[in-house]
């Protein structure tokens, strides 16, 4: 069938002149090129009959030809056919690995009905191990039984001959023991007829009895750590667990704390050869970890021991280094004020001599009820804590050079230390009652003094709650817009606010640095991760409030935009601080009022008078400055040329297309395209976008603005 077409004959072949026939190579290689394809061109239009025959007879064969059976078309019927006649066998094979897979799956639940009769015979065997477990249990509760009652009696006593006596224990199938309290052959379970003291007194009876009975058969740790054991026992049995308590140290280490000093110092009497009296002082701005000092009675015992032991240097040693470590201890307490959490604070522990200086200067300045009170005054003054005292040398001494101590050093000063030891309880204590004090004052003044803020005169408006930005950007009738919303924001929402200049970036994104918030005048207890205005100790703080549930006290929280930039969290004890809620926020151009701190009061902010209208906010774009649901504030509309003394200020922008937007004003851009403007993300979730603020010539593709409002602030809280 080729033979058929015509000779295609190759057109002339062109040469350029030898002078540029090596630098034109590539050319002449091109128009040789481009003239073969028109000569095809042509060829094939003057042939158009003959190609088109040659086409169909490759196509479908010609007519009786030889080749007939080879043209595309029949072979691609007969191609056809073959895939119709294996279709059967295509859905066979499917078929085949659906039973395969129904068998497969038949026989995994016919293995496992097989595992569960195997398992099913294997709990008829394990069955009787329950019974055993019991019969062990109850065998152990009967040993236990003379034990519990025995550490029962040591620690505990009724109050009355007909109080109920503890009878036995009980447990049942979860592990859970029970105990039976009863008297005259009547029982019950003892938490229904029993006092805490009696329950308390059972349970550490019972505990004790297991301790030795573990330990007798498997072996254990002696120590034996207890946290306030006579918490609801009255004062006699307190004694009796004290005296209980000494009965274990043939087999235990005891390890005890408690807040009871009359029970801590029982507990010491009863062991006075081999207990060591600790007091527990907390983290504070002086001591960055938890601090262990000598009790009051340790303190005591030490100088016992040296004046019994003449010319022993070991003994004075101890005492002077105790007694130092002593003083420090209750100095250090003095500086424990809430108001400046410790873990705020990186400051390594401080000495006595550096506390006593501290101290001094507190003393000296008044600073407060407790740092001017005689007490303290006297013990600052003291002449053995002076500049080159002899005391000061041998205390300091005990801490640098301990072994360098003389018994004779210590024995010339025995009076100066017994007054140093007498002085500071006495200053301590005026702390204790200063701390205990305190709640009981703020809790009255907190009942019946509460502070409100001074509200300010509410505006007199009452502006439309647009439904959307467009309306909210259009221009206001001026005889009224109820056809454009049914809610109305009036000026009595005002009422009972008060107004707060913010002057730093505490409170983040959502009211920057130079903003106003709008808090309710009377405070109230705070809500987690609310943005409160707090007030205490003369300061006045613009921060999130953090609370945990369950926790005591209030953090604030600073929330800076810049990472770089940060602030401590603080704490406080609520007893000592105010809070009020912020529900709002208004963006003004007045200038920061006198003053410093992280907010002032103020009473007038110009802006709010110019609110002509407002917007629920349904967009996620504004986050965090406004949150979907609540309403921002607009003032007058914006021209193109206003826009210039807008930049970096929020405004609401209606687009050509319908469109609207809440951005950020931002620059023109440059040169010829000053006619665009780009206007900012607000919260991050959005995108910067540029906009035409004029009429654009055809073709060009950027968004072009109609109107644009002022956005004044937002309210947080309307409803």
């Amino acid at each position: 069938m080729v033979a058929t077409l015509p000779l295609f004959e190759e057109p002339p072949v062109r040469s350029f002149p030898e002078s540029i026939a090596d630098h034109a190579e590539s050319l002449l290689t091109l128009m040789k090129r481009v003239d073969r394809a028109i000569a095809f061109a042509k060829w094939r239009m003057a042939h158009t009959s003959e190609l088109r025959a040659f086409i169909d007879a490759v196509r479908k064969g010609e007519d009786e030809g030889q080749n007939a059976g080879r043209a595309i078309g029949h072979r691609l019927q007969a191609l056809l056919t073959i895939v119709e006649s294996v279709a059967p066998l295509n859905t066979a094979t499917t078929c085949i690995s659906r039973m395969e897979a129904s068998r497969s799956k038949r026989a995994k639940e016919v293995d496992r009905l097989a595992m569960c009769g195997r398992a099913a015979a294997a709990l008829k065997e394990l069955m009787p191990l329950g019974t055993l477990a019991q019969a062990q249990v109850d065998g152990l509760r009967a040993i236990l039984q003379t034990r519990s009652d025995y550490w029962r009696n040591q620690m505990f006593q009724n109050a009355t001959t007909y109080a109920p006596d503890l009878t036995g224990t009980v447990m049942n199938a979860k592990g859970v023991l029970g105990l039976q309290v009863g008297r005259n052959g009547g029982n019950a379970p003892a938490q229904h007829i029993s006092n805490a003291s009696a329950l308390r007194g059972a349970l550490l009876g019972f505990f004790l009895a297991f301790r030795e009975h573990v330990i007798k058969q498997r072996g254990g740790l002696m120590t034996l750590v207890l946290d306030d054991p006579q918490e609801l026992l009255d004062n006699d049995n307190r004694e009796r667990l004290s005296r209980g308590l000494s009965g274990l140290r043939s087999n235990a280490q005891l390890l005890i704390t408690t807040h009871d000093r009359k029970f801590a110092r029982s507990l010491v009497a009863e062991r006075r050869d081999r207990a060591e009296h600790l007091s527990v002082h907390p983290v504070n701005s002086v001591h960055p970890t938890i601090f262990l000092a000598p009790a009051q009675e340790e303190v005591d015992r030490k100088r016992s021991k040296f004046l019994e032991s003449a010319d022993d240097h070991s003994a004075a040693q101890d005492y002077a280094s105790d007694l130092r470590v002593f003083l420090e201890a209750r100095l250090g307490d003095l500086f424990d004020s809430t108001a400046h959490p410790a873990y705020t604070t990186a400051t390594k522990a401080l000495t006595l001599m550096p506390l006593v200086d501290r101290l001094r200067g507190l003393v000296t300045a008044g600073s407060g009820e407790l740092f001017s009170h005689p007490l303290l005054k006297q013990f600052v003054e003291e002449p053995a804590l002076a500049e080159g005292a002899e005391a000061r040398r041998v205390l300091n001494q005990s801490h640098h050079d301990k072994a360098s101590i003389t018994y004779m050093d210590v024995k010339r000063l025995d009076s100066v230390f017994a007054r140093l030891r007498t002085n500071v309880e006495k200053v301590h204590q005026q702390f204790r009652l200063h701390r205990w004090r305190e709640p009981l004052e703020e809790t009255e003044t907190r009942t019946t003094n509460i502070v409100a803020l001074s509200p300010f005169t509410p505006p007199a408006f009452s502006v439309p709650i647009c439904p959307d930005i467009a309306a909210f950007t259009a221009p206001v009738s001026s005889g009224g817009s109820q056809d454009v919303s049914e809610e109305m924001l009036e000026g009595t929402w005002f009422e009972g606010k008060s107004q707060y200049f913010v002057r730093g970036e505490t409170l983040g994104f959502a009211i920057p640095s130079g903003s106003v918030a709008i808090v309710e005048a009377e405070p109230y207890p705070g809500r987690d991760h609310n943005l409160v205005i707090a007030r205490g100790k003369g300061q006045t703080m613009a921060r999130r409030l953090i609370r945990s549930p369950g926790s005591i006290g209030i953090s604030l929280s600073a929330q800076m935009p810049d990472p770089r930039e940060s602030r401590a969290t603080l704490t406080f004890d609520e007893s000592k601080i105010r809070v009020y809620r912020v529900v709002g926020a208004l963006f003004t151009d007045m200038p920061p009022p006198p003053g410093g701190g992280e907010a002032a009061p103020i009473n007038d902010v110009p802006e709010l008078q110019t609110v002509q209208v407002a917007y629920r906010v349904k967009e996620d774009s504004a986050i965090p400055l406004a949150l979907p649901g609540q309403v921002i504030l607009g003032g007058a509309e914006l021209t193109p040329a206003e826009l210039d003394h807008w930049v970096g200020k929020l405004v609401a922008v209606t687009l050509e297309d319908g469109a609207s937007i809440l951005k950020r004003v931002g620059g023109r851009l440059p040169g010829e395209l000053c006619h665009l403007r780009q206007f900012e993300t607000i919260g991050g979730l959005g995108a910067s976008i540029v906009v035409a603020t004029e009429s654009m010539e055809a073709g060009e593709v950027v968004p072009v603005m109609t109107s644009a409002r002022r956005v004044i602030g937002v309210l947080y809280d309307f409803s």
